[in-house]
């Protein structure tokens, strides 16, 4: 093992910077994180690893769990104090696996026997991300089909961005106590929802077959109970009068088909030509009806038949004669042939159009059918290949026919969640470390020395303006001193002035009454 920084500098602190009791020259090795001198083991024998020879605090002892054990009583012995060394530096995947969950290597070289803790646990992330990436890659498969460079490309980056958030769950933990659930809570709960996300196009890999065949069913399905919806709707013409009456129907309004009907037309035509015809034949039965009774009066009075209204006289005689040129003359103004000759026009025409009618049904039907089976054709084009929505759909149904699936789809996405949450459960489970331990007072010192740099930096800010602020209210004081001395100055100046004249006036005053004086 190579030898461990130990260099105090000139403040009693190691290399990292914890604080130390002495200054103490060591040779300089590798750098790694602060460890303070007062927990460091005074003599006693050592082993090549840093620890004494008794195992007391060697790797599985009792003091494994504390990375600062409280040193033995140095009692008579003689030599310098030892110092822990840290391990070297790892090198290879190890080292990649545990940069996944954010170690400080120079930090876990301290508590090296922490290494494959931390290694299992980059290996987890490194596990749950490669799931999440097959499954991104199985979910978009299902989705637009085997476009696979597009697919991997998402794919890996769906799989970085799983180790991205498993990376932030577990580093964002190291230093904490396993104890705080405000911490994990939320940590767990968010990967459990990933879980979820990742589990389903696992789950319905696992039953591919079954789901894929069912979705095809219910595709069928689906496409054959639109195919009766649009027949129903849009019956053929010779289609029964509740049929065509349920065609109407408002359920149907979304399902009629685009064709026109070309036989309205022609049945309303020929409809109105039977109509003619009908009249027609009534007024030729009517005619030939009267033009029947007129011919049987004028005979029965030619013959002599008794009756009302005939004479009773056989042979020709005004009577007969009257008769006959009645009936005669009803035959006429009546024109019974004309109407005939009509009425065989009218059905000639009604023949006619009864066969265009036929053809045009025909037609009619034949379009009704062709519409319905490009619709048909466009509903199974739009449905496409079964897709996500298809198999989770008949998954789910798949679950409510048949309980040992619901079961075993329960169960296998529990599991899948729970492979997804393993880094923080992992974590959790795990406790809190000697790595942790260390984390932890490093970030505290570091924290201390961040807030007394901020206030130094705080101080330096605002010494400046203090300095600057003094320095004008000492311009202000002696400004205001001078002013006040000149005021002073001013002031004695006129007083002497004053005091001069005041001496003068007196004197004027002493001599005028000297003067005065002598006089008198």
């Amino acid at each position: 093992m190579e030898s461990e920084d130990t260099q105090v500098n000139g403040q009693g602190y190691l290399a990292d910077g914890l604080p130390g009791n002495d200054h103490v020259d060591q040779p300089e090795a590798v750098s790694g994180p602060t460890i303070p001198l007062d927990h460091l083991i005074p003599g006693g024998g050592r082993g090549a690893n840093g620890y004494r020879a008794s195992g007391v605090d060697a790797p599985g002892g009792t003091g494994a769990d504390d990375p600062f054990p409280e040193p033995d009583p140095p009692g008579d012995a003689t030599e310098a104090p030892a110092f822990p060394q840290a391990a070297a530096h790892s090198r290879g995947p190890g080292r990649w696996l545990r940069s996944l969950i954010g170690v400080d290597e120079n930090l876990l070289d301290r508590v090296w026997e922490e290494r494959a803790r931390y290694t299992c646990l980059g290996a987890i992330v490194l596990g749950t991300a490669t799931m999440a990436a097959l499954s991104m890659l199985d979910a978009l498969d299902q989705v637009f089909g085997p476009v696979w460079p597009v697919l991997i490309l998402v794919a890996l980056f769906w799989g970085a961005f799983i180790c991205g958030i498993d990376r932030w769950l577990i580093a964002s933990t190291h230093g904490v106590r396993s104890g705080q659930w405000r911490v994990f809570v939320p940590r767990i709960f968010l990967a459990m929802l990933f879980g979820v996300i990742i589990a389903t196009p696992l789950v319905l890999t696992v039953f591919g077959s079954e789901v894929v065949s069912r979705a095809q069913n219910d595709q069928s399905n689906a496409l054959l109970g639109y195919e009766s919806q649009l027949k129903q709707c849009n019956p053929l013409p010779d289609a029964s009068a509740a049929a065509i009456a349920a065609a109407r129907s408002p359920d149907c309004a979304q399902f009629h088909v685009p064709v026109g009907n070309p036989t309205i037309g022609t049945d309303k035509a020929i409809a109105s030509e039977q109509s003619q015809r009908d009249q027609l034949n009534r007024i030729i039965a009517a005619d030939n009806s009267q033009i029947a009774n007129f011919n049987t009066i004028a005979r029965d009075e030619c013959n002599g038949v008794p009756g009302t209204g005939l004479s009773g006289i056989v042979g020709v005689g005004p009577n007969c004669d009257r008769d006959r040129q009645k009936a005669d003359s009803f035959t006429r103004t009546s024109d019974v042939a004309k109407l005939q000759a009509e009425v065989t026009s009218l059905e000639n025409k009604i023949a006619a159009q009864t066969v265009t009618a036929a053809q045009q049904t025909q037609a009619y039907a034949a379009n009704i059918s062709s519409a319905i089976t490009n619709l048909i054709a466009t509903k199974k084009e739009q449905e496409g290949r079964i897709g996500l929505l298809n198999r989770i759909e008949a998954l789910g149904e798949l679950a409510s026919a048949h309980p040992t699936i619901a079961v075993a789809t329960v169960l296998l996405a529990i599991f899948i969640i729970t492979v997804d949450c393993l880094p923080v459960l992992s974590k959790m489970m795990s406790g809190m470390t000697r790595y942790d331990k260390i984390l932890e007072r490093r970030l505290r010192i570091a924290e201390r020395m961040a807030a007394d740099a901020m206030k130094v930096a705080e101080r330096q800010a605002t010494s400046r303006d203090e300095i600057e602020l003094n320095k004008i209210e000492s311009q202000v004081r002696s400004e205001l001193e001078r002013i006040d001395e000149a005021s002073r100055f001013e002031r004695a100046k006129r007083d002497a002035e004053l005091d001069r004249k005041i001496a003068y006036l007196a004197a004027e005053y002493r001599r005028s009454a000297d003067v005065e004086g002598s006089i008198v």
